[in-house]
């Protein structure tokens, strides 16, 4: 419930957010301050869920009753720099520019987070449902098509360390 739009209306009235297509991802930004301590790091990463159901936000009025998404990765900064953070193969990988290091599990993940003073700052989740749509038709396309959609994911990978700031 939000208060009413009308000046001096102090009544709450429901507001529906309507969305007519389920999205097969989205995404959360997150706005911090500048200097947060590991405490104020750790209350806001711990409220943080790798499952969220849209239908939660918005109102689905879609046939698919499919409607529980699953953080896949993460834009971090770390000082002036920026790291990502990705599930891949089960379990979290954090991806700085020159390296990359195995996380573990979600606990591991929030400690990361406030061993290093990083701050996630944009979330992505993808449906799990059309996520596993994409998958069996990648097992069933030819292996040119295969290669195509695997460089197009390296070059995307690429494009995001490229947006790292260099240290002179």
């Amino acid at each position: 419930m939000v208060p009413c739009k009308t000046e001096g209306c102090e009544k709450l009235s429901y507001v529906d957010h309507i969305i007519p297509i389920l999205p097969s991802v989205f995404t959360i930004a997150l706005e911090w301050e500048n200097n947060e301590t590991g405490e104020e790091i750790l209350a806001t990463t711990s409220v943080l869920a790798t499952e969220i159901d849209i239908s939660q936000i918005y109102k689905y009025e879609g046939g698919s009753p499919e409607t529980k998404y699953n953080l896949v990765s993460m834009v971090c900064s770390h000082g002036d720099q920026y790291a990502c953070v990705a599930y891949f193969n089960n379990r979290w990988v954090i991806y700085f520019p020159s390296e990359q290091q195995v996380i573990g599990d979600w606990d591991s993940v929030i400690n990361t987070f406030i061993r290093l003073n990083m701050r996630p700052d944009i979330l992505f989740f993808e449906n799990d449902m059309q996520r596993k749509r994409i998958v069996n038709a990648q097992i069933n396309t030819p292996s040119d098509v295969k290669n195509t959609f695997i460089q197009n994911w390296d070059q995307l990978q690429n494009f995001m360390f490229s947006l790292q700031p260099q240290s002179s």
